[in-house]
């Protein structure tokens, strides 16, 4: 029965890594797509450098010279991932061994759940070191004090 858990987590956790793949590779393109329409049309309003130039010192050209940046992300995003997906692979990991200590499945599913639970962990020590040098860095601002 332990077998039977175990590969039915895996494949879904392969049918879902695949799906999210898929999902983000396809809103990259597009966004990717949508930001050279935009650069084009852009381009072909303005006759001169010189126009373009003055069009891009005034507030309005300010502002859509600011909303081109569509695939930035802030540094924070990637210390978000790694939290999430720490918090999932912790409760994998946890799952799992409580499920032997019931003695529902197998003990061949401590040893995944010990390390599914070591690398959650993982995950969240190197969010927070992450943070940690960002801050020390300065790349990150502190939250405003209300």
């Amino acid at each position: 029965m332990g077998t039977d858990v175990i590969a039915i987590i895996a494949v879904f956790s392969t049918i879902s890594f695949i799906t999210w793949t898929i999902f983000s590779s396809v809103r990259r393109l597009r966004l990717a797509r949508l930001q050279a329409d935009v650069q084009t049309i852009l381009l072909s309003r303005f006759d001169s450098a010189q126009n373009m130039a003055s069009y891009v010192q005034t507030d309005a050209g300010k502002q859509l010279m600011s909303g081109m940046r569509f695939g930035q992300e802030s540094p924070l995003a990637p210390m978000l991932a790694c939290v999430r997906w720490g918090i999932v692979i912790i409760f994998l990991g946890g799952a799992l061994c409580i499920l032997r200590g019931m003695g529902a499945v197998d003990s061949d599913t401590i040893v995944p759940g010990v390390l599914a639970l070591a690398l959650g962990i993982a995950f969240e020590v190197a969010a927070f070191v992450s943070w940690y040098l960002y801050r020390s860095l300065g790349l990150v601002e502190p939250p405003a004090q209300s």
